[in-house]
């Protein structure tokens, strides 16, 4: 076992009563210097006690005087009262032992404090800064204050948050999360499920679902919404509501037209089919990872660049076409992707990847001849098409018997035989490769039916 010991900025690394550390090359993850008595060679200077280890008698002693001076200083309630606080910290220990092997990291943003005008109000809270009514948008003419508050118009909940004159700018952030989550205030529930569902059937239940204001579309099923919507809150639980959703009938129902309906609802607004919907960039992108069996599932951890930087020192360039797309650490799930909001990436972008320095509320659902050709000649899609034609060469004998391994990889589905045969003759004479570019290029693949 080592003891760490610092001693004014000075550390060293002990056992047995010898600094291991002493001598020894210093590495660390991250580094700052700041010289000179914040600096790595103080790491190792062995300015530390030798610290040897006391006998039984002289710890007993010392364990008394100890307890003698807690009882004049604190008396003999205050005694009871430390021990007491000591036994619930040995529980409490005991129970976070329990749930040691269900940890997991979170990655937390933290405040960032900065400097001169842009200095922050520091993690403690900090005190907010007073906000004005400005007449006509004039900030030279500030008006009357203005406290801090949620909109008053919600029913069912208090709009005007009570606070002390001295409180915090945590205090302000703590009660509005209070009101965002009250049992009571309808429009956070209603707004998470809308979006739930408008995720599986590609439109919301409010159209808009960026304004349940009077600007916005009125609920097709308004008595559906508040039933989805008192589901999440009274279970707190989206997997509940997920599964809710896909396991019932409306969503299990084909794409598949009715004349007689149509000419009643043509939009489909009122889900007597389902929408046929063409996946999102990230799912393509993943969905050909994943069948060149390259998509790395690891969970967690920081996001991965699919760019590379030129000129960092003055204004970066975000070089997407310079990336290796067989950067395996790019090989993660697409929501780890590091996002440049001044620069889309071309090919999600293609695929109508939300704008990230926009605020979007629906994706775009275009079919254009980019986002085929993206298909067909991106870097990552050719490389992982060879990686997808090592794939199926080890899963079938024949060209047919690896043309079927590779539907049933892509589409979940055996071929029809005109469709072997002629995936079977493009393949000879253009290659495997080639031919598993044609498939991950396939309607069937990048829509859901």
């Amino acid at each position: 076992m080592y003891a760490i010991r610092s001693y004014y900025g000075n550390t060293s690394a002990y056992a047995g009563g010898t600094n291991r550390a002493l001598n020894k090359s210093v590495t660390a993850l991250d580094s700052i210097e700041a010289p000179a008595r914040w600096r790595k060679s103080n790491l190792t200077d062995g300015l530390a006690p030798a610290g040897p280890k006391l006998a039984a008698s002289e710890l007993a002693k010392l364990t008394e005087r100890r307890d003698v001076l807690l009882k004049t200083a604190l008396g003999e309630k205050g005694v009871a009262d430390l021990a007491a606080l000591r036994a619930e910290v040995t529980t409490i220990d005991t129970e976070l032992a329990k749930l040691a092997g269900s940890r997991r990291t979170a990655y937390i943003g933290a405040i960032h404090t900065g400097s001169g005008s842009f200095t922050g109000t520091g993690a403690a809270g900090g005190k907010p800064r007073t906000i004005h009514v400005l007449p006509r948008g004039d900030v030279t003419k500030p008006s009357k204050d203005v406290g801090p508050g949620a909109i008053p118009a919600v029913p069912g909940v208090n709009g005007r948050f009570d606070l002390p004159p001295n409180h915090t700018e945590g205090d302000r952030r703590a009660t509005l999360a209070k009101w965002l989550t009250d049992p009571n205030n309808p429009l956070t529930w209603r707004v998470m499920a809308n979006r739930v569902w408008q995720y599986h059937f590609g439109r919301a239940l409010v159209d808009t679902p960026n304004d349940f204001g009077k600007m916005g579309q009125l609920p097709t099923h308004p008595e559906l919404l508040d039933f989805l919507a008192s589901e999440l809150r009274d279970h707190q639980s989206l997997k509940k509501l997920h599964k809710l959703i896909v396991t019932s009938a409306t969503y299990k129902q084909v794409s598949t037209s009715n004349d007689t309906n149509a000419k009643v609802d043509g939009d489909n607004r009122f889900v007597w089919r389902q929408n046929r919907r063409k996946l999102e960039a990230e799912a393509v992108r993943d969905s050909i990872l994943a069948v060149a069996g390259k998509l790395d599932l690891t969970p967690g951890g920081p996001s991965f660049r699919d760019f590379v930087v030129e000129k960092p020192e003055h204004s970066p360039h975000y070089q997407y076409h310079l990336h290796d797309p067989e950067d395996a650490k790019a090989h993660r799930r697409a929501v780890y992707r590091f996002i440049v909001r001044s620069k889309q990436q071309p090919f999600m972008a293609a695929l109508d990847c939300a704008d990230p320095s926009l605020a979007v509320e629906k994706r775009n659902e275009t079919l254009t001849p980019q986002q085929a050709l993206a298909l067909l000649n991106n870097k990552l899609a050719v490389a992982m098409a060879k990686h997808f034609a090592t794939r199926i060469e080890k899963l079938g004998a024949t060209d047919a018997e690896r043309v079927t391994a590779a539907f049933q990889l892509a589409l979940g589905r055996t071929p029809s035989t005109r469709e072997r045969d002629a995936l079977t003759a493009y393949g000879k004479e253009h290659g495997l490769a080639n031919m598993c570019r044609v498939v991950l290029n396939l309607n069937e693949f990048v829509f859901v039916d």
